[in-house]
């Protein structure tokens, strides 16, 4: 597998941006951190974002949430380019795959080695796209780098598979848990990934030793509770980081939180920018197509 490697697709049809999701309380075993950004290399020294990291080690974290102040900057960075509407101009979805090291001194190099730039705008008119986009792109570099030199740090990675996704239609609508050790995601752009609280996923998880119809029972009584109410979830903001630890971190069987992927409607105008970060032991190459 060769670090920078990028597989590409296009699909679908153009649409425009869609805002924030409703934030439900964290409560149950959820930690909830802080981080600021630092220039350059937004996170790289900053004790919040350390901070939230390594709460992941602890057992009793099932989650981590970094958002606040530091997020809300990396926001207002990407709002004052029109980084927004050119995506929003792009025909169809687009899947950036690649795998990055995590060095400190090599993360920012092989993500801009991806080509964001190039990966998400190759199909539309050169006239599309002028400065502030190239600065917006710049931007999303620099914070995958640092997503990627944490992951690396926390989980003893030398290597992370980097996934960045222009989505228009929903990418995994039904409850379900990450057989990997730790995931991190971020939505740049759009709706969040929706996370259930710990005695909703704790309730899951023992209706799936049960079997499929117990299973499946227990996630329409958690999509059931959480129509009725907002608090029995959290929905992540624009650029926060949700940091999740699945069923295959030591010590972390059938306590994985359960989440889901947010409603999109393509045909609605709606959208989004993700980013996704995984261990590349557990999911599947990133070469070339």
């Amino acid at each position: 597998m060769t670090a920078g490697a990028v597989a590409a697709a296009v699909v679908s049809a153009p649409a425009q941006s869609i805002g924030t999701r409703r934030r439900g309380s964290r409560g149950g075993a959820t930690r909830h951190a802080r981080a600021s950004l630092s220039d350059p290399g937004f996170a790289a020294d900053d004790a919040r974002w350390d901070a939230a990291w390594t709460s992941v080690r602890d057992a009793s974290t099932r989650v981590a949430f970094i958002d606040g102040d530091a997020r809300r900057d990396l926001r207002a960075r990407l709002t004052r380019t029109n980084l927004r509407e050119a995506l929003a101009a792009i025909p169809g979805e687009v899947h950036l795959r690649a795998e990055v090291r995590t060095g400190a001194s090599e993360a920012l190099g092989d993500v801009r080695a991806m080509d964001l730039h190039g990966g998400l705008f190759g199909h539309v008119d050169a006239g599309a796209t002028d400065d502030g986009v190239s600065r917006g792109i710049e931007t999303l570099e620099r914070d995958i780098a640092d997503v990627v030199r944490s992951f690396g740090k926390t989980c003893g990675e030398d290597s992370a598979v980097v996934q960045v996704s222009l989505l228009r239609k929903t990418l995994c609508s039904k409850y379900h848990v990450d057989w990997v050790p730790l995931r991190a995601m971020v939505t740049y752009f759009g709706d969040g990934t929706e996370v259930l609280s710990a005695a909703a996923s704790d309730a899951i998880s023992r209706a799936r030793a049960l079997g499929p119809f117990a299973e499946d029972l227990a996630k329409s009584l958690a999509a059931t509770a959480v129509a009725a109410d907002a608090a029995s979830s959290s929905c992540s903001g624009e650029c926060d980081v949700v940091l999740m630890k699945g069923e295959r971190w030591p010590g972390n069987a059938g306590r994985a939180i359960v989440h889901r992927s947010p409603d999109v409607d393509g045909d609605a105008g709606e959208w989004r920018l993700c980013l996704r970060v995984d261990a590349p032991r557990w999911v599947n190459p990133a070469t070339n197509e």
